[in-house]
């Protein structure tokens, strides 16, 4: 009988051009040495552009081992994360998370590669914050988001940009520099931001876009592409991404609970003669929490026309699936993916003020309705977050 390791190479090609899902190579290295060769040196031309990520879910327990949710196969993975241990992720872009542990560092860290880069520490940004919740590290919450404008495995030129402090103001950190440039402008506060076209764009709070073009100094410059519309428009959260080649705006609507005034001892009850809320104070949590604080119930998609430079309102994403929470925003064709349903929206709780991180689930726009789609868990400290599985 033949010896699986002796199998020529071109079989072990076919093999594997075969298996589209990420995973399915890591099964395939198992097996033994040269069939992990084979993998290493081929899984980058052999994987899809673009693989389905993963959903990192919470860490309860301070373990080294931490759950991750594929969505295509319904299936919890357990994978040793020892870097990970002491950690809290603030964000994930292009299959890295950005981490920050109880000392104040910052790293990158491919969790299938296991390969971490440091980053200058939290001493090491402009504005310091320290968080008051006596329950949780000084620094938590620092950073709020961070994308890249490249993997740092492919380019030493690639730039981090994050949303840092309540002030949610921009700051970057290039490869060299000893600590993080963080940025006062006309725009703050910012809510997304994302790397499309080989530049930077965030949106802030008012939904106002803005390109952030390192290009011509050390300092980046901003250009208003889209002003912020002449009324307030209601966004709880609000996202851009890129999707089939097309910048999008996604505001997502919460319906809050009702019964939380009460929980944190207050009322509003009656008109008083300016015609404001009588507020009457109940002393404060003497109840038990409500099982739910709030939950999206909406999504409203907008895809930027490049000709007249405004938003048009989009009914359907066709056979795009978006996902969105802590991680850089990302699209992908459900065509890609026959497990998965198009014109969908995959959402994590990303809510700065979330108790419990419950609110996840997936968002379908043809019957506007929201349905679970993977396993609510409480968290310790680290909510959620999408991650796109990256080997290479």
């Amino acid at each position: 009988m033949s010896k699986w390791s002796e199998l020529p190479n071109d079989i072990l090609m076919l093999v594997l051009k075969r298996l589209p899902l990420i995973f399915d190579h890591i099964r395939f290295s198992f097996v033994c040495s040269s069939w992990q060769q084979a993998m290493v040196e081929n899984c980058g031309c052999l994987l899809s552009p673009r693989q389905l990520p993963l959903l990192m879910l919470p860490d309860k327990e301070r373990s080294r081992i931490r759950q991750f949710f594929s969505v295509s196969e319904n299936k919890l993975y357990n994978i040793q994360l020892p870097l990970f241990n002491g950690k809290w992720c603030c964000g994930s872009c292009m299959g890295w998370l950005i981490t920050v542990d109880e000392r104040s560092n910052v790293h990158l860290l491919n969790p299938l590669s296991r390969i971490q880069i440091q980053l200058p520490s939290l001493d090491k940004f402009t504005y310091h914050q320290y968080h008051t919740d006596p329950d949780l590290p000084s620094d938590y919450a620092y950073i709020f988001k961070a994308v890249l404008s490249a993997s740092p495995i492919s380019t030493p030129n690639y730039i981090v940009v994050a949303i840092v402090t309540t002030m949610l103001r921009l700051s970057f950190y290039k490869p060299g520099d000893e600590t993080w440039t963080t940025l006062e402008t006309q725009w703050d506060p910012f809510k997304d931001v994302i790397y499309y076209k080989g530049q930077f764009y965030a949106i802030n709070h008012r939904g106002a876009v803005v390109i952030c073009n390192f290009a011509s100094s050390d300092l980046p410059k901003f250009t208003e592409i889209m002003p912020a519309p002449p009324f307030w428009e209601r966004n709880d959260k609000i996202y851009l991404l890129e999707s089939a080649g097309e910048l999008l705006k996604v505001i997502r609507l919460y319906d809050w609970n009702p019964e939380l005034d009460r929980y944190y001892g207050l009322d509003y009850e009656d008109e008083d003669e300016d015609g404001g809320y009588i507020i009457r104070d109940y002393g404060g949590q003497e109840n038990p929490p409500p099982e739910w604080f709030y939950k999206t119930v909406m999504f409203n998609v907008f895809q930027l026309d490049q000709n007249t430079r405004k938003w048009i309102k989009a009914e359907s994403l066709d056979d795009q699936m978006l996902f969105l929470g802590y991680n850089s925003s990302m699209s992908l064709s459900a065509n890609d993916f026959s497990q998965c349903k198009g014109n969908c929206i995959y959402f994590t709780d990303d809510n700065e003020d979330a108790s419990g991180c419950l609110d996840n689930g997936v968002f379908d726009m043809k019957d506007v309705s929201v349905k679970p789609c993977y396993p609510n868990s409480p968290s310790w400290i680290t909510e959620p977050i999408w991650i796109e599985p990256n080997l290479c």
